[in-house]
């Protein structure tokens, strides 16, 4: 987007929501004491869950947009028990779903796909979208083979195996979860120049190894309203010191953002943005999402990672694109919420 189209893109050519009619269902993991954990579901690393005031932003920037929240869950299982005993009370709603409970893949599918069993409308992309988001190997090879740009990758087995070659010893590489988020498992000792060696401490857990990529990180916010992508500003990631975004500096939001502008060309931005589109549209994501880049120092970007539900509190990507825009914090949720009544 060009300066001059820094309007209120989740209106155009829409007609308005009727916020009086519309009720919204929040999903979010929180940690203790508000979040709730069922003790028949598997949980979500602790560092995975909001923290109360990351949780008070969301809810009041919805509250704030406009709408009405008629229930909060903390977890997937309590959520679906309410439905299946009481479901006339979901009737109006709309399914804001940030719940990652479970193991890998499947993470973020449990709510989509409940919702698509039940007719309930949701604010993310489909179950499938959220599993091969969260399968590094699987959507870095799907985009190869589509000329999109991402790092030479391997993939690691839980058995020591080596399923496509092994990369070659002269490659600095990056070791990690094939199917984790929020940069669990991830640190600077990650790093390393390839070595069998190296490898044998990552035996037990399915890990991609790809190529590291010397240079800056960015994100891409992106919406889909009906028909229309909407691809928002690259945002800088200032890692400081740091070689890459780790779980602790990721948990303590130890990080700052900048427009990418400020460094790379318009001609990068550009392909970025153009890379960000496909990408979303390849894997037929819906309502919001976010594509991450590394760029090389020679301004060649590539993209490393997904996120279905990314973080929008105001120590986000979303919220420093939105304040860019000169658009109020809440607008993000009115977006969101927008894109989700009018999916396709």
């Amino acid at each position: 987007m060009s300066k001059q189209e820094y309007s209120p893109f989740w209106t155009k050519n829409e007609n308005k929501i009727d916020k009086n009619t519309l009720s919204i269902i929040l999903l979010a993991h929180v940690q203790q004491p508000r979040g709730s954990i069922n003790k028949d579901q598997l949980q979500c690393n602790e560092t995975e869950r909001f923290s109360i005031e990351e949780f008070n932003e969301i809810y009041q920037g919805i509250v704030a947009a406009g709408y009405y929240i008629q229930s909060v869950y903390f977890n997937e299982l309590d959520f679906i028990s309410d439905y299946i005993e009481h479901p006339a009370r979901f009737q109006n709603c709309l399914i804001y779903n940030l719940a990652r409970n479970g193991l890998g893949d499947n993470k973020k599918t449990i709510i989509p796909a409940f919702c698509e069993l039940v007719g309930l409308n949701y604010n993310t992309s489909s179950s499938l979208s959220c599993a091969l988001c969260r399968n590094k190997y699987y959507f870095t090879t799907l985009f190869r083979s589509h000329n999109i740009p991402v790092p030479r990758s391997w993939l690691l087995d839980k058995s020591g195996n080596w399923v496509n070659g092994f990369p070659s010893h002269k490659i600095q590489v990056i070791c990690k979860p094939c199917s984790e988020s929020a940069s669990q498992g991830i640190s600077e000792s990650n790093i390393f120049y390839a070595s069998l060696e190296k490898f044998k401490c990552f035996h037990g857990t399915s890990c991609i190894v790809q190529e590291y990529i010397n240079g800056e990180e960015c994100e891409v916010p992106v919406f889909k309203i009906g028909n229309s992508i909407e691809v928002l500003p690259p945002v800088g990631i200032n890692l400081g010191k740091k070689k890459v975004l780790d779980e602790q500096t990721s948990a303590d939001n130890n990080y700052d953002f900048y427009s990418l502008k400020e460094t790379q060309s318009q001609q990068t931005i550009n392909l970025i943005c153009d890379y960000a589109k496909k990408a979303f549209n390849l894997m037929q994501m819906n309502v919001y999402g976010r594509i991450d880049f590394r760029i090389s120092l020679d301004g060649k970007p590539y993209i490393f990672d997904i996120s279905t539900t990314p973080y929008t509190t105001r120590h986000s990507s979303f919220a420093f694109d939105f304040n860019l825009m000169q658009f109020k914090y809440s607008d993000i949720y009115h977006a969101i919420i927008t894109a989700a009544v009018k999916r396709q």
